[in-house]
């Protein structure tokens, strides 16, 4: 059965879609869902530059990633499955500055059929941050810097988070950026990348496709980790806010504060005051605390690792759910006889 993305297709995140039978990402956790009767599954994709991984989640189990390689291939996906009916989430793990993935399409071994795709979450979610939104160096040991296979925005706390509150969410991250300046010191903020679909200067982003509930910001480490003028700091952060509040008037924000370092939590606590002190009370700051590394351990370049990005999901989608009312999803009980 022939494929087609209009029919066959569920798209998480922002895509360019200029040419809509192949769809464009490059944010982390940008996934397309699918579902499918058959014992197979491949697909065909283009990557920029041979670095992106996708995580391959079928019948709701992450059971596997795969690195793309550099130009369009093909990948067998899944293969000696049950003759039964599947769905399958394909998500981006890798951050925009990896690399951008074209989807080209999907194809089932004869007789099988692609049928309409799992329906969309209830709840939208959107998440802004740097590196530690974008999973990097959570899956890997503190001596190896760089490691791109094993940065998994999937088991980020943005990935455990959203599921906990069984949402859609949409996740735009840069390594090394703030909210004013970077990790570098330079003027270099996240508010400017926005309006465009993959970032500044790309097709701008239609805001009526996704209007969010609920917006996290995880941004400050960057912007503290040199010398910073605080008031421009939340002057920039203030703006952001309502750049964002422009867009999703009902949304609750949500502002995190660490877990690399938390020198910006009086500036953020100064912010949240502001907006309530206006009439917002649906902005909130979050603490997610820091790196407990003789119990959690560190990931790569003192990045957070799988076992904070565990606690930090929990503890925001905790929080999130208290101030919200939206409900958390539970744990399974398998009933077992004596």
């Amino acid at each position: 059965m022939e494929f087609s993305f209009k029919k066959n297709a569920r798209l998480m995140g922002r895509f360019d879609l200029s040419e809509k039978e192949t769809p464009k990402c490059g944010w982390v956790n940008s996934a397309l869902f699918l579902t499918f009767r058959g014992t197979a599954i491949n697909m065909i994709a283009e990557d920029s530059e041979g670095n992106d991984y996708i995580e391959i989640v079928l019948d709701g189990i992450a059971r596997n990633w795969t690195n793309l390689k550099r130009g369009t291939h093909e990948y067998i996906l899944e293969q000696g499955l049950p003759d039964a009916v599947h769905t399958l989430e394909i998500q981006k793990r890798t951050s925009i500055f990896i690399g951008s993935i074209k989807f080209h399409g999907f194809s089932l071994p004869a007789g099988g059929e692609f049928l309409a795709p799992p329906a969309h979450k209830n709840l939208r979610l959107e998440y802004f941050g740097d590196s530690i939104t974008n999973g990097s160096g959570n899956g890997h040991p503190h001596e190896v810097p760089e490691a791109t296979g094993l940065d998994d925005g999937y088991m980020s706390y943005v990935g455990i988070s959203a599921r906990m509150l069984d949402a859609e969410y949409h996740t735009m991250a840069m390594c090394g950026i703030g909210v004013l300046q970077d990790a570098r010191g330079n003027i270099n903020g996240l508010p400017v990348h926005f309006s465009g679909t993959l970032g500044k200067d790309t097709q701008p982003w239609d805001f009526s496709k996704y209007v969010a509930n609920g917006v996290i910001i995880n941004l400050g480490q960057n912007d503290y980790s040199n010398p910073i003028d605080d008031n421009k700091y939340m002057e920039a952060y203030i703006g952001f806010i309502k750049d964002i509040l422009e867009q999703y008037p009902e949304a609750y924000v949500f502002c995190c504060v660490g877990t690399m370092n938390n020198k910006n939590m009086n500036s953020v606590n100064k912010i949240v005051a502001y907006f309530n002190q206006n009439g917002f009370k649906k902005v909130f700051m979050v603490d997610l605390g820091l790196i407990h590394p003789e119990v959690e351990g560190w990931g790569g370049a003192f990045h957070p690792g799988l076992q904070t990005h565990y606690r930090m999901g929990l503890d925001l989608a905790r929080f999130i759910s208290e101030k919200t009312g939206w409900e958390l999803l539970k744990r399974p009980i398998i009933a077992t006889e004596c």
